[in-house]
């Protein structure tokens, strides 16, 4: 039986699921190699048999991390992220997080009365326990998650950050390939709403959106605001915005600003150049899809989606008109 004691001697647990009504969390037993297949820390990386255990909040505690180093990828979601969280794997001295679930929970809690802070500060000391040969963590958020990004900057859980994005258009094109990928860009809708309004942006009466793409083009606005105030605020120094389309035209400069911001070894990019996660999907591995066939992808969903792209430009030019 799994204790306590054993959660927090043994690095190999993580906190994998937040049950907030309940006052608990699981912690579930995941060995280096079962995280770096993972590409989201969700029901999809439990193992066969897994090992863990659920613990009451009130015996939660932070354990000894010393100097380990932690940031953080934070996205507007289906901008490549997975990729680059992987291609930061290339260093032996990372260990790329990718989306761990409870951080979902927390986001959406953060806008209560008494948002858990203490809470994402216990957690965040849990997940910065890397496994040898690593020695600091990377971690990547979900899209609905950016609200975090400032709480953990500022609290020094995170020592730098990403900021990736792509442009409107390409992003659009995207997302209008899947309904699925619409309606998880459509997930934090509320909360990207309160980000508009925050920066001066109506999106009430004549200026709401009209349907799911002139929503979706809402949350790009939204996560790019967000972006450019972290960019330009005081955690400017600790923050790099990343543009994907430049991550695949110019992989090797790109990749060597990622590096530099993160303290890696400018040797690590020749690595990650050569990463085979440049043709596989990312978010499942054992699928062939390379940079040819995401430009291929693109261009095709912008002939087949031009209307509804131009509409959802249009938006935000009509949104940004406000301000």
């Amino acid at each position: 039986m799994t204790t306590a004691a054993d959660i927090f001697q043994d690095p190999d647990y993580l906190p994998f699921q937040l049950d907030l009504a309940n006052g608990r969390v699981l912690f579930v037993r995941l060995d280096a190699q079962q995280r770096r297949e993972a590409a989201f820390l969700d029901p999809r990386a439990l193992p066969p048999q897994p090992q863990g255990a659920w613990l009451p909040l009130s015996m939660l505690h932070a354990p000894a991390t010393g100097d380990v180093v932690a940031d953080g990828i934070f996205h507007i979601g289906h901008c490549g992220s997975t990729l680059l969280s992987r291609l930061l794997d290339s260093w032996p001295e990372v260990e790329g997080l990718r989306e761990p679930l409870p951080l979902r929970d927390l986001a959406a809690a953060w806008h209560a009365p008494s948002p858990p802070r203490a809470l994402l500060t216990t957690l965040m000391a849990c997940w910065r326990r890397p496994l040898p040969p690593a020695s600091r963590i990377a971690i990547k958020v979900t899209s609905s998650c950016n609200v975090l990004a400032e709480p953990l900057l500022r609290d020094g859980a995170l020592h730098r950050a990403i900021l990736l994005d792509m442009p409107l258009a390409s992003w659009l094109a995207t997302l209008l390939k899947s309904e699925a990928s619409v309606n998880d860009a459509l997930a934090a809708f509320d909360e990207r709403a309160g980000v508009l309004r925050a920066h001066g942006i109506a999106i009430d009466g004549g200026h709401a959106p009209r349907d799911a793409i002139e929503a979706c083009a809402m949350g790009w606005l939204a996560e790019r605001l967000r972006f450019d105030a972290l960019a330009s605020g005081e955690f400017t120094s600790r923050v790099l915005r990343v543009d994907f389309e430049d991550l695949l035209a110019a992989p090797d400069t790109t990749l060597a600003r990622i590096a530099a911001h993160l303290s890696l070894d400018a040797e690590g990019v020749a690595r990650a150049l050569s990463s085979p996660a440049w043709g596989r999907y990312s978010k499942a591995q054992q699928h062939g899809y390379g940079r040819d066939d995401r430009a291929h992808d693109l261009a095709l969903a912008q002939q087949r989606f031009g209307a509804e792209i131009a509409r959802g430009v249009a938006w935000v030019e009509r949104a940004m008109a406000q301000r």
